[in-house]
């Protein structure tokens, strides 16, 4: 009876978290309330669990001749709602979920079959099974255990890549001029990808059914509330460390941004200290040509300029007009500019000079050369072509 009361605890639960992120208003709604399905799904798990194993502890046959493996369907769904979680915050409103949802429900489909097959054995069969557990020890069950496993390390870790990709920004999305930090999801999954490994150690060490349901409540529970109160506190209800700010117009090459006024400032730093810190990094990224490198992050910055990582990741996100990454890139196309100008790199190719001014691939260079100068690296330098050989023309007539 305790695992049957624990599961049915554990989706009173979820159904109140459920709730509470569908509708409870927030910016990032549609994010939160694929959050509150996932909930959802997972307290009609924790239900048929304690379901199965009240029927289990009192030995009733009645009971157990309506018990059907849903759980097992359910079980399947974490990990695409997951992935479609990660998505929404990444690509809100941009993301076409529907176009890929029969690509993840794929694996869902032997689930189905064994329900299938578990509905046409006779209910005193089937009762049979679940009392002297050999239910658990059936090869379909057993190949849709492993494949959940399998399923859900894949998706845990396209999580964890995906929340990586912003370390050098600090973790912070940039959503609508407002700025999230997602670390907590990073953690999510390294802590996800752990206890699955645990979890599948004592799957494979243990015959007893009572014990892998056991262990699996307990790290879904733990998994569960740490979800919840990030989400509440990052990306759900009030969304912590949001900085949201007035569009500001910024010029071409205007290296160091103009200082702006966030209205909410978690660190006591104010727009003069603030703008120190800009100057300095400023100093310290002209004078040593960081940007130069493919290399460039915040901890290197760090390193250099003796400014503690967290106020140089808040200052850049919340008094200019740039997060992190695009901070750095602004120096590169700066630099790019004044190569082009000047005719020093005539024999390389333009890419040749993104990837000597710090631009990882031909791509990311033009994309952000043109959006930070409103011309291509070949149209840029057509245009300064121009502009010497009219100077030249004047000096000649002169």
């Amino acid at each position: 009876m305790f695992i049957a009361g624990i599961s049915f605890f554990s989706g009173l639960m979820l159904i109140v978290f459920s709730i509470v992120l569908y509708w409870k208003k927030a910016p990032l709604q549609r994010a939160s309330r694929l959050l509150a399905i996932a909930f959802l799904l997972l307290a009609c798990w924790d239900f048929s669990i304690a379901y199965l194993y009240s029927g289990l502890s009192a030995k009733s046959d009645f009971l157990l001749s309506f018990y059907f493996p849903f759980d097992l369907i359910l079980s399947l769904c974490i990990g695409p709602i997951l992935y479609f979680y990660v998505q929404a915050l990444f690509k809100r409103n941009q993301f076409q979920w529907k176009k890929q949802l029969g690509y993840h429900a794929l694996p869902l489909l032997p689930a189905v079959l064994f329900l299938l097959y578990f509905a046409t054995i006779p209910p005193n069969e089937r009762v049979a099974m679940l009392l002297n557990q050999s239910f658990a020890k059936h090869w379909m069950v057993v190949g849709i255990t492993v494949l959940y496993y399998i399923q859900s390390t894949g998706y845990f870790l396209f999580c964890l890549l995906k929340v990586r990709k912003l370390r050098t920004s600090d973790y912070l999305l940039v959503i609508d001029q407002q700025q999230i930090n997602i670390r907590w999801l990073m953690y999510l999954s390294v802590l996800s990808l752990g206890t699955t490994y645990i979890y599948s150690l004592v799957w494979i060490s243990s015959s007893s059914m009572q014990i892998n349901i056991l262990a699996q409540q307990c790290i879904f529970i733990s998994l569960i509330v740490y979800l919840f109160v990030q989400s509440i506190l990052s990306t759900g209800l009030s969304m912590q460390s949001i900085i949201a700010a007035p569009l500001v117009e910024q010029s071409d090459l205007n290296i160091l941004p103009a200082i702006r006024s966030p209205f909410v400032c978690k660190l006591n730093i104010n727009e003069e200290e603030a703008h120190n810190i800009l100057q300095k990094l400023s100093n310290v990224l002209e004078s040593e040509e960081l940007y130069l490198s493919k290399k460039c992050d915040l901890q290197q910055l760090t390193h250099h300029s003796k400014i503690p990582r967290h106020h140089i990741s808040f200052v850049i996100n919340t008094y200019s007009d740039y997060n992190f990454t695009d901070f750095i890139n602004k120096y590169r196309v700066d630099h790019v500019c004044r190569l082009l100008k000047s005719g020093q790199e005539q024999k390389l190719k333009l890419e040749a000079i993104g990837y000597k001014c710090g631009f990882g691939s031909k791509a990311n260079f033009f994309k952000t050369f043109k959006r930070f100068t409103g011309k291509t690296p070949s149209e840029y330098l057509i245009a300064q072509q121009s502009i010497a050989s009219s100077v030249n023309s004047k000096e000649d007539k002169e």
